[in-house]
């Protein structure tokens, strides 16, 4: 079989992924758990593992498989600092908490949200944050960096040993980026961060064959081609761009939930609420909101995964007045500064809990939505669009829109493979259930309540500093 193979590297689970380049379907998929390491000089990612697991992957796939095609994408917030051997420095994780040494400086130096639409967000949510912290700590093996890559572009430096950037990697919240004038941000210039960049080429673009030392590893001759590659979320957006008349909305949903709000203008979304803009791989910016769903709905939901909640469930928890308050992430969203909190009377059982996760998430996605001006059909891909009963919630809270689920919940994925393919297709639709107009009322009135809540909470709990 002739195969794309996508490498598509979450923050929670990474993924090794078999597309046939003929008919574009997904033919398999392994999947392993990230890892960091919390050891000087600080908390990172454990890519020299990941890259041992892809290997070994890769090779075991090329016995049966011609890998025509190899495409990464990654998770956004994190870059790699690396000389023509390899890494300088380790590659930061995100939700490093040592990063407020430099808070107040960094934030009088970097630019205002209005030019780069990128706020200061909590950790090391922004790139920029992390390299100030790197130079000022680390310096002399700063110094020795040659590039600076995207996350998804170290991961094909890999395996082509060819460095690149790529704008949607670049456009990711990372202070290094003004999508209005579709260039470096005057920071990023200031500090000397822009120069570290290698020249920008478009996602779909062939970096050529692997690297030597690849295909001894792998077995893969040098007839396989590795694409520049594109930050996950913005893959999302890939099936649905060329197909679609704007305005309509994105929402993409794993461990964070990243709100694409497509037509709709920059000015007016609000930084203090986690609004962004993220840049399309055709460098166009897009108004966004996020906020870390899986994270929240684990938090809520507990350990047992594979507990489906039913419209009874969540009958009971409306009925019984069973709240959940945000937040339940540290990292982001429209809610800063507050602590989850659940309101009941009552014992939860298992589905209960992922009834009010289920609901919780709808109603914080709901405000999310707004936030960002959604307008037009919203199409609901990866974890959310597998949960029949959140999907039911967001429909009836957002009113004048219409839901959709993509049947594929394997979006970013696909999105990727459709970079070296035609044959990709984008997935069905399904529109989300309908709810009965009884079930609407007590949504409804449950929403208004639970904004009421929040407003007490808000009001009640000392607002905590950024973590």
């Amino acid at each position: 079989m002739s195969a794309i193979v996508v490498m598509d590297i979450g923050k929670t689970n990474a993924k090794l992924c078999v597309v046939d380049a003929q008919t574009g379907a997904l033919v398999s998929t392994d999947t392993t758990h990230t890892r960091t390491i919390d050891s000087p000089p600080y908390l990172h990612l454990d890519t020299a593992s990941l890259w041992d697991w892809y290997t070994a992957g890769l090779k075991r796939l090329q016995q049966n498989t011609l890998i025509d095609t190899i495409v990464v994408t990654a998770h956004g917030a994190t870059a790699a600092l690396l000389d023509d051997d390899g890494l300088v420095l380790p590659v930061m994780d995100y939700e490093f908490s040592g990063l407020d040494e430099f808070r107040a400086e960094y934030d009088l130096r970097c630019d205002e949200f209005e030019q780069t639409y990128s706020p200061k967000l909590p950790l090391g949510l922004n790139v920029g944050r992390q390299l100030y912290w790197q130079r000022a700590r680390c310096e002399a093996r700063f110094n020795r960096a040659k590039y600076l890559l995207p996350y998804t572009q170290y991961w094909s430096w890999l395996l082509t040993g060819k460095a690149v950037s790529e704008v949607s990697t670049i456009g990711s919240h990372t202070d290094l980026w003004n999508p209005l004038e579709k260039r470096y941000s005057d920071f990023a210039v200031r500090e000397g961060f822009a120069e570290l960049f290698p020249k920008t080429l478009h996602a779909s673009e062939s970096l050529g064959s692997l690297r030597a030392s690849v295909q001894a590893a792998t077995g893969i001759d040098d007839h396989c081609k590795v694409l520049v590659g594109i930050h996950d979320s913005n893959a999302s957006l890939v099936p649905w761009m060329s197909n679609r008349a704007e305005p309509f909305t994105v929402m993409s949903t794993g461990t964070w939930v990243i709100i694409f709000s497509l037509g709709t203008p920059l000015p007016g979304i609000l930084a203090e609420r986690d609004c962004t803009a993220n840049v399309t791989i055709h460098s166009e910016p897009v108004a966004c909101a996020r906020f870390m769903g899986g994270r929240e709905y684990g938090a809520i939901a507990g350990r047992e995964s594979s507990v489906i909640a039913t419209e009874a469930d969540l009958l009971s928890i409306i009925e019984h007045g069973v709240f959940a308050l945000p937040a339940f992430a540290e990292t982001g969203g429209p809610y800063p500064g507050l602590n989850g909190l659940i309101q009941s009377s009552i014992t939860l059982s298992n589905s209960q809990r992922h009834a009010l996760a289920s609901l919780y998430c709808a109603l914080v996605s709901d405000e999310s939505l707004g936030l960002c001006y959604s307008s037009g059909d919203i199409i609901v891909e990866g974890a959310y669009a597998k949960n029949s009963l959140l999907l039911q919630c967001l429909a009836v809270f957002r009113d004048k829109q219409t839901v959709y689920a993509s049947a594929d919940s394997t979006g970013t994925t696909m999105g990727a493979a459709m970079l070296a393919t035609d044959n990709v297709k984008p997935p069905d639709l399904v529109r989300a259930c309908d709810s009965s107009s009884d079930l609407k009322q007590k949504l409804i009135k449950y929403k208004a309540q639970w904004h009421q809540k929040v407003a007490e909470h808000k009001n009640t709990t000392p607002i905590a500093e950024p973590a």
